[in-house]
């Protein structure tokens, strides 16, 4: 198994990236985070998909603006099955369009290809397509949605972890990870 997270500009000191590879290093698992500085094609997060990009082995991507505070033991050994994404809910505004976060995304690799293909076709296009819509109010945002919807046309099933292990806010009794909502308007 494979963790990922990338991280860009200014909004977080390196010692985000120091910390959560140290949490992933207790579990045996390497986490990757790459610097990310070349915007000129793929915009801020959406960098993330391309490790949907055939590797052959269990991928976690992680976002890099989340604190561990619990044991994720759980998190990191969530089952996962062929073209299943785990993940757990959004909280911002408990929408059916897109019941998800991408903050946690856990899949075999190589069976969710579907999600890079479909984005590497053209990528101007998907960055800016729930902006057009309306479905998200701030350009370049909508990966979680993309990811979701991608996921869900090609029969992928999408599994969400307990609520409990992760918080916007407050630390519970089960909390794993704090999310602290990266979003730079």
């Amino acid at each position: 198994m494979i963790a990922y997270c990338i991280y860009y500009g200014n909004k977080y000191d390196y010692s985000n990236v120091t910390n959560l590879q140290k949490e992933f290093k207790k579990y045996d698992v390497k986490l990757v985070c790459d610097q990310i500085t070349d915007f000129t094609n793929i915009k801020k997060h959406w960098h993330k998909l391309k490790y949907f990009n055939d590797s052959k082995e269990d991928t976690i991507i992680v976002d890099i603006d989340q604190t561990v505070v619990g044991d994720i033991s759980d998190m990191i050994n969530y089952p996962v099955k062929d073209n299943e994404l785990v993940t757990y809910k959004n909280w911002w505004d408990h929408s059916p369009r897109c019941p998800i976060n991408g903050g946690w995304y856990k899949f075999k690799s190589g069976s969710l290809q579907c999600v890079w293909d479909k984005f590497s076709s053209d990528i101007e296009k998907w960055q800016l397509h729930y902006f057009n819509n309306g479905t998200v109010h701030y350009e370049y945002y909508g990966e979680q949605n993309f990811v979701y919807d991608t996921v869900i046309e090609n029969g992928g099933l999408v599994t969400t972890m307990p609520e409990r292990w992760c918080s916007k806010d407050t630390i519970e009794e089960d909390t794993k990870i704090v999310h602290h909502l990266g979003t730079d308007k």
